[in-house]
């Protein structure tokens, strides 16, 4: 239930003098309270809490703004908790009382949990930009366009090792639990089976146990067999490196480096505030969220009239999507422009940050031949690794899976006259100056992964990646408006 009435104010301490003598006037914390209006937060999640029944909840604003500092000093819970007993600037921020004692870290995470929809993060980016807007802070309708990895909380295991240690861990609870049900296991594979041989172990286990663990009404044991099915659904299994993460995926930060984890896509103003934000797995490509980003910062109150990005968001898709009100600053790739006369098969796409083309399943080209045709055009051939082709679940249906040719490849017509216009805009005087200011974007990415935390994820799950990202981009946002306003007044 939410209270009616606000916490005791400063205004009812003896203590409150504290705050004007510790916190000196130029304090990051002091010089937010001065320009950014947190009484948003309560309207904002009233919807979320009971009217009039239940125990009386924390202040959401008090909340929220631990939230804030969790992510602008990148504190666990059990820090930040204890910094915020101890340190006045803390409790000043929050609006408590010198004497007030801080709430349990517990209550965080349900706050987390229970109180934050995707909704809300999204109104919560709204607020800063229109914030910033009503301070006559954003004058451009320039939007730079950008992706960033975070590594998974977990470690990547192989899908046969993910199977392997599930299997013996139900089988380790029915010897503890149900030593009965023990005696239906059927033989295990050897260490050296592969992935389809440990499914078929899998799923044979599971046939043979399916009524005794039923009939066991341990809830341990059920639970464990329940997760098991589902990951053998729809050959789920094959896409999973964890059976704690089942959202995070591999991706490539270059042709011969990957990372596990998420990519968070980023649309930021020439004023350095991120407008929009969409949260994917690591591997998804960085060109299919830019329709996604223009419309996120349209929704937060940016008139979007030009994007500036790297050469994975030339393509005849979001070429349409920007129109004709909206100007792409970006270069075009060989393999993107290729891909805009509709020559790429669905599915292929050009990894701008390993340089190479990705196949369905997600590898990489492991090299790259330029050809000429007898009819004077070029063309590019690119070639797969043929082992990787011949394990692939999606071979059946790939033209380069299926190949009988000695090398697995896919070829592609370079850039011709179709695409001439495009690559004279991009040799044109305006193109280059609006180019030189795209490395602002690369700046904000190492702002947020060196000084807030995003280098890692908190916590597992989509939407706990999509809950740290908002919040490190509403810290970054605060901060930049702070510094714009002050700027401002100068």
């Amino acid at each position: 239930m939410l209270k009616d009435h606000s916490q005791l104010r400063l205004s009812l301490s003896p203590y409150q003098g504290l705050y004007d003598t510790i916190i000196p006037a130029n304090h990051l914390l002091r010089r937010i309270k001065e320009h950014i209006d947190f009484s948003f937060v309560n309207p904002m999640l009233r919807k979320q809490y009971c009217e009039n029944f239940g125990r009386p909840a924390k202040e959401p604003e008090m909340m929220f703004k631990l939230l804030f500092l969790k992510k602008l000093y990148d504190l666990s819970d059990e820090a930040l908790i204890s910094n915020a007993q101890t340190d006045m600037a803390y409790k000043f921020f929050l609006d408590l009382e010198p004497e007030a004692k801080m709430i349990d870290s517990s209550l965080l995470t349900k706050f987390r949990k229970t109180r934050i929809t995707e909704d809300i993060l999204e109104e919560m980016l709204k607020e800063t930009i229109q914030q910033a807007l009503d301070k006559k802070l954003i004058k451009s309708g320039t939007i730079i366009v950008d992706s960033t990895h975070t590594n998974a909380s977990v470690r990547p295991k192989s899908p046969t090792q993910i199977l392997r240690d599930m299997s013996k861990r139900l089988r380790k609870e029915i010897y503890k639990n149900a030593f009965e049900l023990s005696e239906k296991f059927p033989e295990k594979p050897s260490l050296e089976a592969g992935l389809d041989e440990e499914v078929a172990y899998t799923k044979e286990l599971l046939q043979m146990l399916e009524d005794g663990i039923a009939a066991c009404g341990n809830q341990k044991i059920q639970e464990i067999a329940k997760q098991m099915k589902k990951l053998l659904e729809n050959e789920q299994i094959r896409n999973i490196r964890s059976k704690e993460d089942n959202d995070a995926r591999f991706g490539h930060k270059t042709a011969t480096s990957t990372f596990y984890g998420y990519k968070n896509h980023i649309a930021m103003t020439e004023e350095r505030l991120i407008a929009g934000i969409s949260v994917t797995d690591g591997g998804a490509p960085d060109g299919q969220e830019l329709p996604k980003l223009i419309e996120k910062a349209k929704n937060n109150g940016i008139k979007v009239t030009e994007v500036i990005g790297d050469m994975a968001y030339v393509s005849d898709d979001n070429l349409e999507a920007c129109g004709k009100e909206i100007r792409l600053i970006a270069r075009t790739n060989t393999a993107v422009a290729a891909a805009a006369k509709g020559k790429l098969e669905e599915g292929f796409c050009f990894n701008k940050d390993a340089g190479m083309l990705q196949c369905p399943a997600g590898d990489l080209a492991k090299r790259v031949e330029k050809r000429a045709a007898s009819n004077g055009n070029t063309y590019l051939r690119y070639i797969f690794s043929k082992v990787k082709c011949r394990k692939c679940p999606l071979r059946e249906n790939c033209r380069v899976g299926k190949s009988n040719a000695k090398e697995r490849s896919y070829s592609l017509t370079q850039a011709s006259g179709k695409n001439l216009e495009r690559l004279q805009f991009e040799e044109s005087e305006y193109f280059q100056e609006r180019m030189k200011i795209r490395h602002r974007i690369e700046e904000k990415n190492g702002e947020l992964k060196e000084a807030h935390g995003l280098r890692r994820a908190d916590s597992r799950g989509l939407f706990a990646m999509h809950l740290q990202m908002y919040f490190t981009s509403f810290a970054v946002n605060v901060k930049r408006i702070v510094r714009l306003a002050e700027l401002a007044r100068e």
